[in-house]
């Protein structure tokens, strides 16, 4: 096994590796890596090799902190870490993680810390991963907690299966509210609503410029989806939806007019994003972490919210691993 730096003339066998790979999302491709002005993120992306091809991607980047030298998952995605081709046994995760500690000491890195994608998006069972990372000295530095749905087809009306009765009971108001569900709707529309509740509520701002989303939703024009609520042709709220594989339905960004928010539209959008994730194969619905400060905050009135829908809790955890202790 040997590592190489990535290199734009490995694009296209970079972005058809993620595709056809056990844990794999848009957010490891160069096509949504590369979005990101150059000068923001040092790439040091990293592509594992045998002799019958790639085994391994790992999206990276270089972060100095003080005067330590950090290999990190690669900051312009959610999560990242290692992805691997799919059957790849134990003894070869191990000698791939071998191989990354090897790179990282050659290369004069401090630290390793990756970001893994959560288990839901993977196409198989693949712990054997997971194993090789603490078996080889890597510890958990930080765990959030995400909030998962799973969408399962019944007899019964899904919605109401999975949904407590009082988020049951605002989504049959907002039936009769005289909202009405629109896929795909204009960015336009949603993201003053965004903005002005994220700076109201924690006087921040989306992660996302509106010109950065546009950029995103032309390079991904059928997996970036925001489905909308109106009143007539007014905005009431929006989910903007990351279809980051073809398993899950990541709501990337969630917000409400306060002004119509007694006709519970993300009631109505939610139980929309249900029924169409069950028709259209989908098989989670993620609602993301509501923790806070790497895992160190519950926000338990958000996590009440979720779990309201029927969502369940899916850990997302951080590896940190000390190259000094190797070498």
């Amino acid at each position: 096994m040997f590592v190489k730096s990535y290199s734009k003339e490995l694009e296209n066998e970079w972005e058809g590796f993620v595709s056809s790979s056990v844990n794999g999302t848009f957010m490891q491709e160069r096509r949504f890596l590369g979005y990101h002005p150059s000068d923001r993120f040092s790439d040091h992306s990293l592509i594992f090799m045998e002799d019958k091809g790639i085994i391994a991607l790992l999206p990276a980047a270089v972060v100095q902190q003080e005067d330590k030298r950090i290999l990190v998952s690669h900051p312009g995605a959610s999560h990242g870490g290692l992805i691997i081709k799919s059957s790849l046994s134990t003894k070869k995760c191990l000698e791939l993680v071998s191989a990354l500690v090897e790179y990282c000491v050659m290369a004069g890195f401090d630290y390793i810390r990756l970001k893994p994608v959560p288990k839901v998006y993977h196409k198989e069972i693949s712990d054997q991963l997971d194993f090789a990372l603490r078996f080889s000295g890597f510890r958990l530095e930080y765990t959030e907690l995400a909030t998962v749905l799973e969408l399962k087809k019944s007899e019964e009306f899904f919605v109401k299966r999975v949904m407590s009765d009082t988020a049951f009971r605002n989504y049959q108001k907002a039936l009769k509210s005289g909202l009405s569900v629109v896929e795909d709707a204009d960015i336009n529309d949603f993201w003053p609503i965004l903005e002005n509740k994220l700076k109201h509520n924690h006087n921040a701002k989306p992660a996302h410029t509106l010109d950065e989303i546009k950029h995103l939703k032309t390079l991904y024009p059928h997996r970036i989806k925001l489905f909308a609520a109106y009143e007539g042709v007014t905005p009431a709220a929006g989910v903007l939806a990351f279809l980051l594989n073809d398993r899950v339905i990541n709501c990337f960004y969630i917000a409400h007019h306060d002004g119509f928010q007694h006709k519970r539209p993300l009631n109505l959008i939610f139980g929309h994003m249900m029924e169409w994730g069950l028709k259209n194969g989908f098989l989670y619905l993620d609602w993301g972490i509501s923790t806070e400060v790497k895992g160190s905050r519950v926000n338990t009135g958000l996590f009440r919210f979720k779990e309201g829908y029927g969502g369940h809790g899916v850990l997302r955890e951080c590896y940190l691993y000390e190259v000094n202790n190797s070498k």
